[in-house]
């Protein structure tokens, strides 16, 4: 009910203060401006749940003050991290200050003790020791930047959120950690009187402000809800729970470092993204992964009745691998990680009788359908010819609807005093559609005469990709592409 009141509030002065998401043509292909700040709708509403909880019911103050210093610490880093999720969705901060942030927020809900020293497996209890901090930092990290990722639809990470807070709430009661069931049940109403102007069509979205708080505070949930003794976590069922969007996130992850982007790219290579891809609506999609997710809670919640952590391991492995082998989800990033491992194991094993082979390149499609093959086959050409190092490929246009990875690089690698590099920006008219990366060896005739040569060798390039970009009427840009050079 608050937040049902307040989120029209948050939303009015989002839009009066210009905190708002504006559709740019690129990767934010929504149709009309859209104000942000939802998640302080939700943490204020939630906030003061939990508050109302302790003042109106006695026997709450108990478990409150007995847990103080780890409420107070998780209350003050989600009011951090929400206010650094607003500086993100106004500013837009750079992924590696989102990370430092990230991880502060986290050490503050360390310091207020919560920490995951033992975990227990199939009855098997493992010390953490020194690893204890450095394993919980990663957990809330994977847990804020998966909620975070997830975010791509409207509804969509306020309905698994819901669907998260349910599962994480009832195991928590049924562990006999109240004070955690409260605050899990607090977050899941804030979340449910915010679906109210989040449905499609969205008229509010939570921004980063709401899915890190909401990463945070159910990722420290997770292990709350799950200790056995002071110390000691059973982590299946929690990650159980939490499977499908760890999966999107290891997939991301994944996908990302073997096309050779960095790890803050963007892209639409994200499940909901693939879901839009094979034609689902908005609603399907929150549909379709709010099922998965409450399949995965449902079971997760029974292996802990049935004391089974079998059960929910086997549960956790055979949805991920239904997702990869009906080609639905992850089977690109998983073929993609067979290459590599091939092309490592067999550089790893010579027969010296064996003629050289020629390198393999990587090549993975992630939607569209122009033939960027054709494209690559002429840039491997070029390599050769010019006996570059290494060449990278990297489309990733929303707006046309493509995104296309290749790699390529010898297995030898030249003296790094020798080694250059550069990347090139690759426009279809004032659209940016990619990069093409390329590093070759400095030889020891003129610098300028050579690198004159190597520009010109892209010419044929250029135009094949101006005519690849040119042939469907689907793009929306209709001036010439070019190719400008930036070292």
């Amino acid at each position: 009910m608050i937040a049902a009141a307040v989120t029209p509030v948050v939303r009015i002065l989002a839009i009066r203060i210009g905190l708002v998401d504006r559709p740019d043509g690129h990767r934010k292909l929504h149709l009309q401006t859209i104000a942000l700040g939802g998640g302080l709708a939700v943490a204020i509403s939630s906030f003061l749940g939990g508050l109302l909880a302790f003042w109106l019911f006695p026997e709450w103050h108990r478990p409150f003050m007995e847990n103080a210093r780890y409420l107070t610490g998780l209350s003050g880093a989600a009011g951090l991290i929400c206010l650094v999720g607003i500086l993100d969705d106004w500013l837009e901060l750079r992924g590696r200050q989102k990370l430092a942030a990230q991880v502060g927020t986290i050490l503050i809900v360390v310091l207020g003790g919560l920490v995951i020293e033992q975990v227990e497996v199939f009855g098997l209890s493992l010390d953490l020791g020194l690893l204890a901090v450095p394993i919980t930092v990663c957990w809330l990290l994977g847990t804020i930047n998966a909620l975070n990722l997830i975010d791509g639809v409207d509804g969509l990470a306020a309905t698994v959120g819901i669907i998260l807070s349910v599962a994480l709430a009832a195991m928590a009661w049924t562990m006999g950690h109240q004070t955690d069931a409260l605050v899990a049940t607090a977050l899941a109403g804030g979340l449910l009187g915010f679906l109210i102007y989040n449905a499609p069509p969205a008229k509010i979205y939570l921004g980063d402000a709401g899915s890190m708080t909401i990463g945070l505070v159910l990722g420290a949930l997770a292990i709350r809800s799950s200790l056995k003794g002071p110390a000691t976590v059973t982590m299946v069922a929690p990650v159980l729970i939490w499977a499908i969007l760890l999966f999107d996130v290891g997939a991301a992850i994944l996908r990302r470092k073997l096309t050779g982007q960095s790890v803050y790219t963007t892209d639409r290579g994200h499940l909901h993204h693939v879901l839009q891809k094979r034609g689902y609506s908005g609603a399907k999609v929150v549909l379709i992964i709010g099922g998965l997710c409450m399949l995965c809670a449902g079971c997760a919640m029974i292996s802990v009745f049935q004391k089974s952590e079998l059960m929910a391991v086997g549960t956790g492995i055979a949805v991920i691998v239904a997702l990869i082998a009906s080609g639905v989800f992850g089977h690109s990033e998983f073929t993609l990680l067979l290459r590599r491992l091939k092309n490592l194991s067999t550089s790893m094993i010579r027969i010296p009788t064996r003629p050289a082979r020629r390198p393999e390149p990587v090549m993975s499609r992630f939607g569209g359908h122009r033939d960027w093959e054709l494209l690559w086959d002429a840039l491997i050409d070029y390599a050769e010819k010019f006996d570059l190092s290494l060449i990278q490929l990297n489309v990733n246009s929303p707006s046309i609807g493509e995104e296309y990875h290749a790699f390529w690089e010898r297995k030898e690698h030249p003296p790094l005093l020798r080694m250059w590099r550069t990347e090139i920006p690759l426009f279809h008219g004032k659209l940016a559609v990619g990069r093409l990366t390329i590093c070759g060896t400095s030889n020891d005739s003129s610098a300028c005469a050579w690198m004159a040569e190597l520009i010109e060798g892209l010419r044929p390039f250029e135009i094949q990709m101006r005519d690849l970009l040119e042939t469907s009427s689907e793009s929306p840009a209709s001036a010439g592409s070019g190719v400008p050079i930036a070292g």
